[in-house]
């Protein structure tokens, strides 16, 4: 059975922090929001919270394995019979040390961080294009407009996202790709960070600038300004200098 035409949104990485609070946003501005990770005690009591408003949906769901995507997208058809918005928040980060990488470290960031990705989109395509206005939305990150020490593995999977989505506009003209690049929030996974995060958000407030660009359908979400702003300052060094500055704030950082 369809339901009415309240936007339907997916969310994934929603049982906790950045995708949590996210969830709780978009159903407290009316969406029917289909909530998916992999804990499912966690997607349960997120359900239930007031602000969630009856709208949120737990589905469990490791974006990673092609079973469990295939049986979300049979959910959704079931329940929806489309999709409106598809928001991959999913991610991690995980540290390298360049001196003896870890190459199984490098194959799971860039399994969850753009491989599963690729497929939730390919998996979900021909439900988004039974919705009038289709729209995805992809987390990246602005760490990789900057050479950031043990970064190589997260760097590089973020940068193949934001490149993925800007290229993926260009192909699919009738699906709208919104670019999410947020700096530093505080999440579990921020939590385990031994560094300085300048400007460092809530989940909250990350949470409601992302709502925002969503519901205006921006090509390009970047937060916060000041960040971008310093970010994109750096980038207009030299390339020689911008390295040394790059070297010497991982040397500060150790």
């Amino acid at each position: 059975m369809t339901a009415d035409r309240t936007t339907v949104t997916l969310v994934t990485g929603a049982s906790s922090g950045l995708g949590r609070a996210l969830a709780l946003k978009l159903a407290a501005a009316g969406h029917w929001v289909v909530a998916c990770a992999r804990n499912q005690g966690a997607l349960w009591q997120l359900a239930e919270e007031p602000q969630a408003q009856g709208r949120i949906l737990p589905v469990v769901l490791d974006i990673t394995e092609s079973a469990h995507i295939a049986a979300a997208v049979a959910m959704v058809q079931q329940r929806f019979a489309r999709l409106d918005t598809l928001v991959l928040n999913a991610g991690t980060c995980e540290y390298v040390d360049a001196a003896a990488p870890d190459l199984a470290l490098f194959e799971r960031v860039m399994q969850l961080n753009f491989h599963a990705q690729v497929a939730m989109v390919a998996a979900f395509q021909p439900l988004l294009q039974q919705s009038a206005q289709p729209q995805v939305a992809i987390v990246s990150s602005l760490a990789h407009l900057f050479p950031f020490s043990r970064n190589q593995a997260y760097g590089a999977s973020k940068a193949a996202l934001s490149y993925y989505a800007d290229s993926l506009r260009v192909d699919l003209p009738w699906l709208h790709v919104l670019l999410i690049e947020p700096g530093f929030v505080d999440t579990p996974l921020t939590a385990q960070n031994n560094f300085d995060m300048p400007f460092l958000l809530t989940a909250d407030d990350a949470a409601a600038r992302m709502t925002t660009a969503i519901t205006q359908r921006q090509l390009r979400c970047r937060f916060p300004r000041r960040l971008v702003a310093s970010l994109n300052l750096l980038r207009l060094l030299p390339y020689r200098i911008r390295q040394k500055v790059a070297a010497k704030l991982a040397g500060a950082s150790r």
